[in-house]
Parts: structure tokens; sequence; C-alpha cells
């Protein structure tokens, strides 16, 4: 009964944070249910009247993650944005350069795949580089759960501005005007005429070979992301724990 209703969303909290969304009865229910609390109590229940030991704890939680708006935090007048360099070869493989240095994170994976949904280039084909500062981009590094928040956020902004200009080379292969293309997965396709289309990996090749006149070669993009709030993960726990009264000894479930 304490928690921020779904409907109370966005919530600005007392200390000024603005927590942007949320379901946390939602969160309780579905672990309630993943774990059959129900079935639990009545277990728990008939225990307890032979004078078994039995405990269920629930721990509900909110984070306040992603630092940080440049409004908000700085690290000695630095403010607290991200950055993402993304390069498409003419191979149609990619290389992504970033300020964070994963610490067995997986952002190796996490940028790959966030970066494979928005340009549909296999991850396994997108190699990520991190924490080179003679190469990467300027950033402000990894703590504090704020990696996938910032660096990721602008590894897909790059990725779009990506697709926006890989839009004008499809345009020019095609012969369409732009507006009537449509993006589906990893392809430009002409507007009810899905035959005629034309994968990123096309693209890419004719962004280093034949460029339409005017746009400059090459199909890459740096972005550096300052967010506009904190991000607010939420979730819930439940465990179960088995006492032995004569031997002490403990099983947790």
């Amino acid at each position: 009964k304490n928690f921020i209703k779904k409907e109370q969303f966005p919530y600005k909290s007392p200390l000024g944070w603005e927590f942007d969304s949320g379901d946390y009865h939602a969160a309780l229910q579905k672990a309630m249910d993943m774990i059959g609390y129900r079935e639990l109590r009545k277990e728990q229940a008939e225990k307890r009247a032979r004078g078994e030991l039995m405990g269920i704890g629930i721990s509900s939680f909110t984070e306040v993650v992603g630092a940080g708006p440049s409004h908000q935090f700085d690290i000695l007048g630095t403010k607290m944005f991200d950055s993402a360099e993304v390069r498409i070869h003419p191979t149609g493989k990619a290389i992504a350069r970033f300020g964070t240095k994963s610490q067995g994170q997986g952002h190796e994976t996490t940028y790959a795949q966030i970066l494979a949904q928005e340009l549909g280039i296999p991850a396994e084909h997108i190699k990520v580089e991190e924490g080179d500062t003679d190469t990467a981009p300027y950033g402000l590094g990894t703590y504090a759960s704020r990696s996938t928040p910032t660096a990721g956020a602008a590894a897909a902004v790059a990725a779009r501005r990506i697709r926006e200009k890989a839009r004008k080379i499809a345009a020019h292969l095609l012969e369409s005007a732009e507006e009537d293309l449509v993006w589906e997965v990893d392809r430009f396709y002409v507007k009810g005429s899905p035959s005629r289309f034309k994968t990123i990996q096309d693209i890419a090749l004719a962004a280093y070979t034949n460029p339409p006149p005017g746009i400059e070669a090459g199909l890459e993009a740096t972005f550096y992301y300052d967010p506009p709030n904190m991000t607010f993960p939420f979730g819930s726990y439940i465990c179960v724990v088995d006492i032995d009264r004569g031997t002490g000894q403990v099983h947790v479930r």
C-alpha cells in the first residue's frame, strides 16, 4: 500500500527527483505468481503447526541510476555525458568505440545488441572497443549503473543518425524519394514494393564507392548523450528459508 501507484507517474519526489515510470504492484505480483506465494503461505502455516521453522522474505526496490543529467551532475565542472562513435565499413561490418570500460558487466554484448537492433547488422559483425583514451570519444567512465543508460543511449542515437544518412544513399540507389522508403530490420524498401530494397550492407558499400552527389562519403557518426533524467529500474525479490530446529541447518530456496 506504500507503493507509488502506476497512475501517479511521472512522480516527483519531495527531494525533486522525477520518477518517469513504474509499475511496482505488477512487479511484486509477478514475483508472487512465479514463486507460488499462496501455496508457500499454506505450506508455512502447516509447518508452523508442526513446530517447524519456515520464513518468507519479500523485498521490493527502486534505484536511481544512469548519472547523469548535466543540469544536476558534474565532476569538477565536467558534465556527466557519455559518448559513442560508430563506423560501418564498406564490408557492412562495424566498429563502435566508447568512453566507458566494462568491468565484467558485458558491455561488449549489450552495445553490440543495441547497434544490431538499430542498424540491422548482426551483433557478431560489430566490434566494440572501450576505454582506449587514444581512440575512444571522451566519456566519463563506468560506475553507478550508468553505462547502458548513457553510452548505450549514445550508441542508439549515433546509429539512428547513420540510418538517416543511409536513407539518402538508399534513395539514390533505388531512384526513389526518401519519404517513399520504409526501414525494416536491415533494409530500406520502396513503399508498396518490398521487392525493391537495399540492405544496410549494400548501402555501406555504396557509401564508399557510389555516394549520391553532395553527400559526403562514409557511413559513421559520433554522439555525446546528455541524459534528460536519471533512470529508475525497479523489481521485487522473494526468498524462502527453512531452518532445521535440531541441527540449525539453513536451506534457502
